[in-house]
């Protein structure tokens, strides 16, 4: 059985193309022509004040998002590095984990919630150096937990200690794991076979967004002598003895000829007195 015909309409004449019609087709041409460039320009806007993810920008610096809130779990990372993730409970911007940081908002909200589900807000930004440890970033306005969470005690806090005055040198020794996860650098500061406490009094170092480590001493106290696993490549920043100089290690070549297990040390000594 056909399927019945659909019937034809005719229309009884062409559209008319008159000169009684062209002025309203001109007018709604215009009003046509005025919405698209009102849509555009509002869509340009909106990319350049604000938009939902964080882009790279050709002539300058990264456009930034509106501010979002996001949700996850925080987990603390105490490595060779110390920061914040969000382990978020659905991708954002392509991403499974932000960094979240407090650039502007100095508070101590992320310790005291580190290991709980929490909800985040702030813009978002892609990470402008190897000093991140994440693609992206948010910077946090406000940061709550979600949930049950027991809230934890602030991170310790070192007071700025300084050398014993009695002593004249010492080594710095420095194990470092180099695989991926979080490995606390571990360092051991000797002088004439006693250990010298804290640590932190006589030793400092830094890894940076090109991961090379350095290593410093104590106030008061110059580099002497660097050594450690060959691999890393262990070096003078500058002159040995000298204020500028630091101790330089490359654990990224140590791990790409197989070593993750570094032993890396240097030496201090007091610095020379400068002449007045």
């Amino acid at each position: 059985m056909r399927a019945s015909r659909r019937p034809r309409v005719r229309c009884s004449s062409p559209v008319s193309t008159s000169d009684e019609a062209r002025p309203m087709h001109r007018k709604l041409a215009s009003v046509g022509l005025y919405a698209l460039a009102l849509v555009f320009v509002t869509c340009v806007g909106n990319r350049a004040f604000g938009q939902e993810c964080p882009r790279f920008n050709a002539t300058g610096p990264t456009i930034v998002s509106q501010v979002r809130t996001l949700e996850g779990r925080l987990i603390y990372h105490d490595g060779l590095r110390q920061w914040f993730e969000l382990k978020l409970d659905r991708p954002q911007c392509g991403q499974s984990s932000i960094q979240l940081m407090q650039i502007k908002l100095k508070s101590k909200d992320l310790e005291f919630l580190r290991g709980c589900r929490v909800r985040s807000s702030g813009a978002i930004d892609l990470s402008p150096t190897g000093y991140y440890s994440l693609d992206t970033f948010q910077d946090v306005e406000r940061v709550t937990s979600v949930g049950r969470c027991l809230r934890k005690a602030p991170l310790p806090q070192y007071p700025d200690e300084k050398p014993d005055a009695l002593i004249r040198a010492y080594t710095v020794s420095m194990r470092v794991n180099y695989r991926a996860g979080d490995h606390p650098i571990i360092i051991n500061v000797r002088s004439g076979g006693r250990a010298l406490r804290p640590w932190r009094a006589y030793a400092s170092y830094m890894l940076t967004g090109g991961f090379v480590l350095y290593g410093s001493c104590g106030e008061g106290f110059v580099i002497d002598k660097v050594f450690g696993t060959p691999q890393a490549h262990p070096g003078h920043f500058d002159d040995p003895r000298t204020s500028g100089d630091m101790a330089t290690f490359d654990p990224e070549s140590a791990a790409a000829s197989g070593r993750w297990d570094l032993r890396l040390g240097y030496t201090c000594v007091r610095a020379p007195v400068q002449e007045p």
